[in-house]
């Protein structure tokens, strides 16, 4: 069965679906890119392709916990 490889990524600041290397978009937002894609996935599986979908997001920053004093007693 032929594959076809569907991302959800963020370039260049906006959401954009791949396709096979191919980008289109710019999407509203992460959700919307991720229903286009899902929906275009879905289509392909039944025209008989095996759909595959990844969801790229950034990774966020690690969150940095504030010093504290330690006091010694």
């Amino acid at each position: 069965m032929a594959q076809v490889n569907y991302t959800v990524d963020l370039v260049d600041g906006v959401w954009k679906v791949g396709l096979n290397g191919k980008f289109f978009g710019p999407y509203s937002s992460l959700d919307a890119a991720v229903a286009a894609a899902s929906t275009a996935a879905h289509k392909a599986e039944a025209q008989g392709y095996d759909a595959l979908l990844t969801i790229n997001t950034p990774a966020e920053p690690a969150a940095i916990a504030p010093e504290r004093d330690r006091d010694a007693a």
